[in-house]
C-alpha cells in the first residue's frame, strides 16, 4: 500500500477546513489573561495573547471591533472574548479572531471609568490646586441639565428662596443616552463664550452607573477643565461619583445642595450683615477715640512748637543776653575808666606843665629847648617858660656848675 504524500500547504489547508467549519468553535467565548498586547497599529488592528495557567493562544482584533470597545485592554487584564477560530495557512498557525471583549468580573464601563480617571489624574486634570473659588453672591447662575426633569425645578426653588435676586440661565441638554455627553460639553462651552453667568451648575438626578456615564465622558471633562467660569457638579445622589465631580471646582451631593452652595441664604446674609455693621461701628468708635487722643497729643505738640512760643522764648533769651551784655559793657567801661584815670595821672605826673607848676621853668632859644648852658652865649635872647606864662630875657652872664 502506497502512502499518499502531502505538501505543507495541503496539510495547513486541510487543518483550516476542519477548524473553520467546526460548529463547536466557529463562534465561542473564551476567558483568559491578556499577555503581550500590541497595537493599535496604523491599520487600527491589535494583537495579543490569551493565556491561563497551562496554555496560551494568539488573538487578533480588527480595528472595527477594537474601536467599539468602551475600555482599553491592558496586559494582565482578565477578559472574556467572543471570537471565531481562524487559521493562518502561511505559517500553519491558528488564532482567535476577536469580535467583542469585556472584563471578566467587572463591567467594561467600570474599567473604562478607572482607566480614564487614572490617565486624567496623571495629567493634573483633577488637581485641587487649580480649582477656583465659587463667587459669594452670583448675579446669574448657568444650569446645564434636562429642561423637563426635577433638577431644574429644585435649583429654581432653592435659589428663589435663598437669594431671589439671582437669575438662572438654563442650557437644556440630554443627561443620558446617545449624544448627551456632547450636549453637556457644548453647554459648558456656550456659557464660557457668552460670559454672562458667574457660576455653572451641571448635573442630573440619580441613576445607575450606566445612566450616569455621560458625565464620565473625556470631552466633557476637558470642557470643564478649560472653563474660565467656576463649575459645581451635582450628578446623582450623595453616593454617586463621576469624573465630572472630580474635574469641577466644587462637588455637591445633590442638585439642591448645589443650589445652596451657589447662593447665600438671604436671612443668614442679613444676620451676618447686621453683625458686620455692629462690628464696623465698634471699630469706627474705637478708631475715633484713638484719633481724638492723637489729636490732643498733636495739639499739645503744636502748641509747644508754635512760632509765637518760639519767638517769645527767643525774645526772653535776647533780653537776658542784652542784660548780660550791658552788665559786661558797664563793667568793662568802669575798668577802662579806672585804667585811663591811672594812666592820665601817670602822664600828668611826668608832664612838663606839672613840673612848671612846682616852680621849675623851661628855656628855649630860637624855638629850640635849651638843656645846657653850653648852648648859650652872652647876649643871646632866651625865652623862659613858666607855669602861668613866659618872659623874653637876655643872657648877661653864664655860670657853669662844677666848673
Amino acid at each position: 500500500m502506497t502512502e499518499k504524500i502531502l505538501t505543507v500547504s495541503q496539510v495547513n489547508t486541510y487543518i483550516k477546513s476542519i477548524l473553520e467549519t467546526d460548529g463547536n468553535i466557529k463562534y465561542i467565548f473564551v476567558s483568559g489573561e491578556i499577555y503581550d498586547f500590541r497595537g493599535p497599529y496604523k491599520s487600527g488592528h491589535v494583537y495579543f495573547t490569551l493565556k491561563d495557567s497551562q496554555s496560551q493562544i494568539d488573538a487578533v482584533m480588527f480595528s472595527g471591533y477594537f474601536n467599539a470597545l468602551r475600555f482599553v485592554p491592558e496586559n494582565g487584564m482578565r477578559v472574556i472574548v467572543a471570537a471565531g477560530v481562524k487559521v493562518y495557512e502561511a505559517k500553519g498557525q491558528y488564532q482567535l479572531n476577536v469580535r467583542s471583549m469585556q472584563p471578566d468580573g467587572v463591567g467594561s464601563l467600570a474599567v473604562a471609568y478607572e482607566q480614564l480617571k487614572r490617565r486624567l489624574t496623571a495629567q493634573g486634570v483633577f488637581d485641587e490646586r487649580r480649582k477656583r473659588p465659587i463667587p459669594v453672591l452670583p448675579r446669574r447662575i448657568g444650569v446645564i441639565t434636562s429642561p423637563t426633569g426635577a433638577v431644574i425645578e429644585d435649583i429654581k426653588n432653592v435659589v428663589s428662596r435663598r437669594c431671589p435676586l439671582t437669575e438662572i440661565r438654563l442650557f437644556p441638554a440630554l443627561v443620558q443616552g446617545e449624544g448627551s455627553a456632547e450636549q453637556l460639553a457644548k453647554g459648558v462651552r456656550v456659557f464660557n463664550e457668552m460670559k454672562d453667568v458667574d457660576v455653572i451648575i451641571i448635573g442630573r438626578g440619580g441613576g445607575s452607573f450606566e445612566e450616569l456615564n455621560s458625565f464620565n465622558n473625556e470631552n466633557l471633562i476637558w470642557a470643564i477643565y478649560d472653563s474660565s467660569i467656576p463649575i459645581i457638579s451635582a450628578v446623582g445622589h450623595e453616593t454617586d461619583f463621576t469624573l465630572c465631580d472630580f474635574a469641577a471646582d466644587l462637588r455637591a451631593p445633590t442638585p439642591s445642595a448645589a443650589a445652596e452652595l451657589a447662593v447665600p441664604d438671604r436671612a443668614e446674609m442679613m444676620k451676618n450683615m447686621d453683625a458686620l455693621l455692629s462690628r464696623i461701628r465698634s471699630l469706627i468708635k474705637n478708631k475715633m477715640h484713638v484719633a481724638f487722643q492723637d489729636i490732643d497729643r498733636l495739639k499739645d505738640s503744636l502748641e509747644a512748637l508754635h512760632p509765637g512760643r518760639y519767638i517769645e522764648n527767643e525774645l526772653l533769651s535776647l533780653e537776658l543776653l542784652e542784660t548780660r551784655i550791658n552788665s559786661a559793657a558797664q563793667s568793662r567801661l568802669t575798668l577802662e575808666h579806672a585804667y585811663i584815670t591811672a594812666m592820665a595821672n601817670s602822664v600828668n605826673a611826668l608832664s612838663p606843665i606839672s613840673l612848671l607848676q612846682k616852680g621849675y621853668c623851661a628855656a628855649s632859644k630860637d624855638g629850640k629847648g635849651v638843656v645846657s648852658v653850653t648852648a648859650l652865649n652872652k647876649g643871646d635872647n632866651v625865652k623862659i617858660r613858666f607855669a602861668d606864662g613866659s618872659a623874653d630875657c637876655t643872657v648877661n652872664k653864664i655860670v657853669k656848675i662844677g666848673g
